[in-house]
């Protein structure tokens, strides 16, 4: 079965991103003990953080304890920092989020990082969202260019590896999950 990953992205004026990634799976073709639960919140961020550590450019080491996430690229250098992991799961939606806190695809002298979201949501015609979601981030390199040149730079760089790392994930998440 394939399915389309569908994404949505906007800068904001002071070079803040929010991006959307997601696809629907029709209820008809979940498995049929599939439940929206904490145990597929946990899957989610098993299989996106497996993902994440095959990315070649940069290539990531993942460490991820009760405190949070870091995606360490080579010479010790931290591409990202990952805390303060929240969960919601209810019988609409199973999510975890982190609050982006550091590193150096993160823009200098921000006070608020954004927030990057996992998770699966009930539609009301009954499909299954799975999505990955960013709100709020400033990554450094539209900073460092600045406007609509930062962007560009960004969406050529940094937003094709993010798109296509959420691209396999979702896809991944989505045979997971189905029959």
């Amino acid at each position: 079965m394939g399915f389309e990953v569908e994404h949505k992205e906007r800068f904001d004026a002071a070079g803040k991103l929010d991006a959307d990634d997601w696809l629907f799976i029709p209820r008809a073709q979940l498995k049929p003990d599939f439940a929206l639960d904490a145990a597929l919140a946990d899957e989610m961020v098993r299989r996106f953080l497996a993902r994440a550590a095959q990315q070649r450019v940069p290539p990531l080491r993942i460490i991820n304890d009760a405190r949070g996430v870091w995606l360490r690229a080579p010479l010790g250098k931290t591409a990202l920092v990952l805390l303060e992991p929240e969960r919601i799961v209810d019988a609409q939606r199973a999510e975890t989020s982190w609050r982006i806190a550091g590193g150096f695809l993160l823009a200098h002298h921000v006070p608020y990082g954004g927030r990057f979201y996992l998770g699966g949501e009930w539609q009301p015609d009954g499909a299954l969202k799975l999505y990955s979601t960013v709100r709020r981030y400033p990554p450094r390199v539209v900073h460092w260019f600045g406007g609509s040149r930062g962007v560009a730079v960004y969406n050529r760089t940094q937003g094709l590896a993010y798109k296509q790392l959420q691209e396999k994930f979702l896809k991944e998440m989505a045979r997971v999950v189905t029959r």
